[in-house]
């Protein structure tokens, strides 16, 4: 076990560790929330995470409507895992969304997370209706449209963390060593890993939660 994670790229490390760390930190977060009386008040990042959570949950209930909790817990729990695994570079940790293979595996969920709910909600037979909309010669492009989107997405994230990596290196490797820390420190940390991180893992959210209401969204009957 321990020869196959050492043979593992420092990505896939710091993926894991972002997902073992997401685990024990949202596990506490719970267990304090549990504890809570009613009248209670919150404190420190309890508060902050009931008040994040609050904020995400009451966006996605403008695009689900009463399918809201159904889709909520994945939608989120995306979010968090991206929000983490692009500020990993804080830490210490390579960007998990550098490797395009962990970029593309997200390409792969969105595109299963749309089509899979799409069928649930929407039946299969609507869905491929929906797909053949308005003439089924448009089914062939309407299919290349539903693959190149959540590919889209994920290249989207590996292009703008490898970039943010690449630039900082460049960055850090022509300076002198004490302005290269310096620069580090107060300018290319809080731009690229927090600034750029957390838009980025905010974006692929927003698209996500775009496409997947698309996908189960109900036509319109005519009066």
């Amino acid at each position: 076990m321990i020869e196959f994670y050492e043979s593992l790229s420092q990505n896939i490390k710091a993926s894991l560790i972002v997902i073992t760390g997401l685990i024990i930190f949202l596990s506490i977060i719970g267990h304090k929330v549990s504890k809570l009386d009613v009248r209670d008040k919150p404190k420190g990042i309890v508060f902050l995470m009931i008040l994040l959570i609050d904020v995400l949950n009451n966006f996605i209930k403008d695009f689900y409507g009463r399918h809201w909790k159904t889709f909520a817990p994945i939608l989120i729990a995306i979010f968090l895992y991206l929000a983490f695994a692009n500020t990993a570079s804080i830490f210490g940790l390579a960007a998990p969304l550098a490797n395009i293979r962990i970029a593309l595996s997200f390409s792969l969920i969105a595109f299963l997370t749309i089509q899979v709910s799409g069928m649930m909600v929407r039946k299969p037979w609507n869905r491929i209706k929906d797909l053949s909309s308005p003439t089924p010669l448009l089914l062939p492009l309407n299919l290349v449209s539903e693959l190149s989107t959540p590919l889209a997405m994920g290249l989207r994230l590996f292009g703008n963390l490898l970039s943010g990596s690449v630039m900082a290196a460049v960055v850090f490797n022509l300076m002198n060593w004490t302005g290269s820390v310096v620069m580090t420190t107060i300018l290319l940390h809080p731009v690229f890993n927090l600034g750029f991180g957390l838009i980025q893992a905010f974006v692929f959210f927003m698209l996500l939660t775009i496409f997947l209401s698309m996908a189960i969204e109900e036509p319109e009957v005519a009066a």
